[in-house]
């Protein structure tokens, strides 16, 4: 398929308004961009740095990065440091004070100024290297690890000081994913301040969602197949309702009867970088889907959500990982495995999966009812990956990167 060919195809399926926007983010505003920089590089590469944290995150103000601008807002950090976002969605409103921020793709001069004078940059998932010396550059990373393997697909600048890793164990599994040497003085074993939510009490994000009472609340997380944006497409499976073992929408009202029999709610979280045009599945009485549009509107962040349910259902993505951190039962769907073409990180990766193993609606079904009566037969081999898996266990990890980057109040 050539070029027109292409540019056409998207056109009729995504419109012309959103293919437009994904060229000029990804080829046009990528050169100006490099432009800006260059001009950057002689105005102020030599300017005195300043008490500025710059922030990326996956989706604004979630994941580590957010986890993180949450600790400095409440420990007051930004009444010495300037906090500013490079933001994927438009500004909020009444950001606190000494806070601000720019879109993260638009070229612009005031980006290239912070980019240049910032001395601390932490990135979630477009990952940040330092512009010049002095400056302190650290990849956080927006998930734990996900079993499906990733090598070729991240690429790491050389400009990085700190790159999060959970724990020692991992280390070199990653190192390897990231074409990094190993040993190596850039991955640091810190937590993740994602986690600490988990351990440091407060309200969930239930509660922005349904005010109803429900005898369980089951999350579905499942990794994206197909890239928003073109450039990804980890799995040949073709899914009739965009998401694993359903098939139909039988399938689903089988699903909800079930549900709504047992008085239980299954929440469907949409990946962010899902092509939403894939998805077909739709709300119902006992089913609610959110996408990354949705969950903005809402006001809603994955892991106050997970904090609060009583189960989770993915695959071999990270969010499984990080819901180890809830010690809760957790699913792992498995219908599309051999389709997936990426591959995973381990030989045998069901060792490393400590839950139900799920291929058809049964399956999916049965693990439900195991949640609603209370049953966790994995409680154990669950603990033993999590400490496998993760060095800290604490709610520190916000703190630990603040004194790694040497912040003071």
């Amino acid at each position: 398929m050539n070029v027109i060919q292409k540019f056409t195809t998207r056109v009729s399926k995504y419109g012309f308004d959103y293919v437009m926007k994904v060229i000029l983010r990804n080829k046009v505003y990528r050169h100006v961009d490099n432009a800006f920089m260059a001009i950057g590089k002689v105005l102020w590469k030599n300017a005195k740095l300043t008490d500025t944290i710059l922030i990326e995150s996956h989706n604004d103000f979630d994941c580590n990065g957010g986890a993180f601008y949450d600790y400095l807002i409440k420990e007051g950090y930004n009444k010495r440091y300037k906090i500013v976002w490079m933001l994927r969605n438009k500004k909020p409103k009444n950001l606190p004070p000494n806070v601000t921020g720019f879109n993260l793709y638009t070229p612009s001069l005031r980006k290239t100024y912070y980019m240049y004078t910032a001395k601390y940059m932490t990135s979630d998932h477009y990952i940040l290297g330092r512009k010049r010396d002095g400056q302190i550059a650290c990849y956080l990373d927006h998930g734990t690890i996900g079993l499906k393997s990733f090598k070729g697909k991240i690429f790491l600048p050389d400009e990085l000081d700190c790159i999060l890793v959970p724990s020692k164990f991992l280390a070199p599994i990653l190192a390897d994913q990231y074409n990094l040497t190993y040993p190596n003085k850039k991955q640091r074993v810190l937590g993740y301040p994602m986690h600490d939510i988990f351990y440091n009490g407060g309200q969930g994000d239930l509660r922005k969602l349904t005010n109803k009472t429900y005898k369980k609340v089951i999350l579905w997380m499942p990794t994206f197949r197909k890239s928003v944006d073109f450039s990804r497409m980890d799995s040949t499976s073709e899914l009739a309702l965009g998401v694993p073992i359903l098939k139909d929408r039988e399938s689903c009202n089988e699903l909800n009867t079930f549900l709504a029999a047992n008085n239980a709610l299954l929440i469907v979280k949409i990946h962010p970088m899902q092509d939403l045009t894939t998805v077909k599945i739709k709300d119902m009485s006992n089913i609610l889907v959110l996408d990354a549009n949705t969950v903005k509107q809402r006001g809603v962040d994955n892991y106050h959500l997970m904090k609060d349910v009583d189960a989770l259902i993915s695959d071999y993505s990270s969010a499984a990982y990080d819901f180890l951190h809830a010690d809760k039962p957790i699913a792992y769907t498995l219908d599309d495995a051999e389709d997936y073409k990426l591959g995973f990180l381990f030989e045998n990766p069901l060792d490393y999966m400590p839950g139900h193993i799920v291929y058809n609606q049964e399956e999916f079904i049965g693990f439900i009812k195991d949640v609603i009566d209370g049953k966790d037969p994995h409680r154990e081999e669950r603990r033993k990956i999590s400490n496998l898996f993760f060095e800290y266990h604490d709610g520190n990890g916000s703190k630990r990167l603040a004194e790694y980057l040497g912040l003071k109040k």
